[in-house]
């Protein structure tokens, strides 16, 4: 059961005014695409360059977003991203971590991966010329978002943008964001076909049920961790709630410094053990014995560290496209309601965190003793 919310945030009339002009007139020109100077043409090829060179992996992504971010801190949704992807490369690495490689089907890891990989890009691939443009249009002190036809992005974010560079610093933007990737990805990666079979695998329940989905903002010491447990990823609205409460906890709840901290002083890697090293280690022990219980309360045991890779030294294969146009935006009078910040209590996410690591290798160490049993009946 999902706990209550609250709206922190939402849409103004004036707000509300302005929006239905901008996306009225933006539909109306939909249909004459054109360029006409030399130099927005250099600008388009520069932005499709400069995406696909950031948009590698998993790796690149999250530090683009925040080297983004320290260029423009008025874009509070770059740095989100930024954590969110982190995250997003936690799960990956877990895939060849420690437990779950002896718990959940290679076949199956491989679709998860590949699953995580996908949304990663096809967001990178979407938002990040949206950035490019605002940065383009703070050089010129024009607005260039007449172009975001020109990288297939949604007629919703032109209109939100349009606002944002008129000088609006309320959360519609971050708020926008959030609406528009998570409906970019609905279609092309939710709604699949193959998504829908990983979800009715039983090694995807396993880890719905093993709790890997929480999603940490560390701030050091690691046992001060923010964050929330994603519930309910194949629904829409849920996701987008989840990314507002998200938002809240990070830049309403004077969480952002020390967050911000710990994210300038430690490069992503995807390994966990950049956030806590003291528990993971990026490398694999010779000596470490599988069949023995390696944690202890909010700590491991002496001399004992769960193997949590780097990234790039286990994950080869990566999502270039194809990247589907999907302006999924139609009804501006349905839209308004939805752009808003949703919060809720926070959850105490240092116990759900350890006690989804202890939960994990609970279930490793069943399968290491029945493995035993088994070699030692000849079986």
């Amino acid at each position: 059961m999902f706990k209550k919310r609250k709206v922190t945030w939402k849409v103004n009339t004036i707000q509300e005014q302005q929006l239905k002009r901008k996306w009225n007139k933006i539909l109306e020109c939909s249909g004459r695409l054109s360029i006409t100077f030399q130099k927005d043409k250099e600008l388009i090829e520069r932005i499709k360059r400069e995406t696909l060179l950031h948009n590698i992996n998993n790796v690149t992504r999250t530090a683009a977003y925040l080297e983004f971010y320290k260029r423009h801190p008025e874009v509070h949704w770059s740095f989100l991203a930024h954590m969110v992807s982190r995250n997003a490369g936690y799960f990956m690495t877990d895939l060849k971590g420690e437990f779950l490689p002896d718990l959940i089907d290679p076949s199956v890891i491989e679709d998860l991966y590949f699953m995580l990989e996908k949304g990663n890009s096809m967001i990178f691939h979407d938002a990040y010329p949206q950035l490019l443009l605002y940065e383009e249009s703070k050089r010129r002190k024009r607005s260039v978002f007449n172009l975001c036809k020109f990288f297939n992005v949604s007629s919703f974010m032109e209109g939100v943008w349009e606002m944002f560079f008129d000088g609006d610093r309320t959360p519609l933007l971050p708020s926008a964001q959030i609406i528009n990737e998570q409906s970019h990805i609905e279609m092309h990666l939710i709604r699949t076909e193959q998504f829908q079979k990983l979800q009715n695998q039983l090694s995807f329940k396993l880890q719905e049920w093993l709790h890997l989905s929480q999603i940490l903002f560390p701030v050091l010491p690691i046992n001060n961790a923010i964050g929330d447990t994603m519930q309910g990823f194949e629904n829409l609205e849920e996701r987008i709630m989840l990314g507002q409460n998200l938002y809240v906890m990070l830049f309403q709840h004077n969480n952002f410094g020390p967050v911000y901290n710990f994210a300038g002083n430690y490069p992503h890697t995807g390994s966990r053990s950049d956030y806590d090293s003291d528990v993971f280690s990026a490398y694999k022990s010779q000596y470490s014995d599988s069949a023995k219980e390696k944690l202890s309360l909010f700590k491991t045991k002496k001399n004992q560290k769960l193997y949590s890779p780097k990234l790039e030294e286990v994950w080869y294969e990566n999502y270039h496209g194809p990247f589907h146009s999907t302006d999924w935006f139609s009804n501006s009078k349905s839209m308004i309601s939805q752009i808003k910040l949703v919060s809720k209590p926070s959850p105490q996410i240092r116990m759900a965190y350890w006690a989804g690591l202890h939960q994990i290798e609970t279930v490793y160490l069943l399968k290491q003793y029945y493995r035993l049993i088994k070699k030692n009946r000849g079986l």
